[in-house]
């Protein structure tokens, strides 16, 4: 995921299954202008973060480095707490 003062686009990076790892493969995802996510709520297992946008649609990605993503979305709620 990468997030700017404007927008927040997602970036998809293949993961390898029988070696396990990052791969080589990257392809861009979906943008969005920064105004349009209005809620994001930690989801179980560990790194996987819910994000909800203004039109009510909603997705869940998984998120290497909990601590950086709360450093930028600290409002981010729990994982018992209820979709907004």
């Amino acid at each position: 995921m990468a997030v700017t003062d404007v927008c927040t686009r997602f970036v998809y990076v293949q993961c390898r299954r029988v070696r396990g790892g990052l791969g080589e493969a990257v392809e861009l995802g979906a943008s969005f202008s920064r105004d349009a996510l209005v809620w994001t709520r930690r989801h179980e297992p560990k790194n996987e973060m819910q994000f909800g946008f203004s039109d009510g649609s909603w997705g869940t990605l998984f998120v290497p480095g909990e601590d950086e993503f709360m450093r930028h979305f600290p409002e981010t709620l729990g994982h018992q707490a209820p979709i907004p």
